[in-house]
């Protein structure tokens, strides 16, 4: 596991797999792919020396937990 500067963390497969069947679930590589994509990882390649690997990315929570005060205008109150 590697935390970036911007709040991201880099998983390899590895680790994700120990995460995911500490959750339950299924040893297999699409089933852990998609419990990965369900809770929030996206799939990256990287290159080093010459070399692609995949790594996954999990976004830090407080970016997904705030808050938008877009739709919270009551409507009756514009006519």
């Amino acid at each position: 596991m590697v935390r970036r500067m911007n709040g991201e963390t880099e998983f390899t497969f590895k680790q994700l797999r120990e995460l995911a069947l500490a959750h339950q679930v299924k040893d297999n590589k699409t089933v852990i792919g998609i419990w990965a994509k369900l809770n929030g990882y996206s799939k990256r390649r990287k290159q080093r020396d010459n070399k692609v690997f995949t790594v996954y990315i999990k976004m830090s929570n407080n970016k997904f937990n705030t808050t938008n005060n877009y739709g919270n205008k009551k409507i009756n109150e514009e006519f």
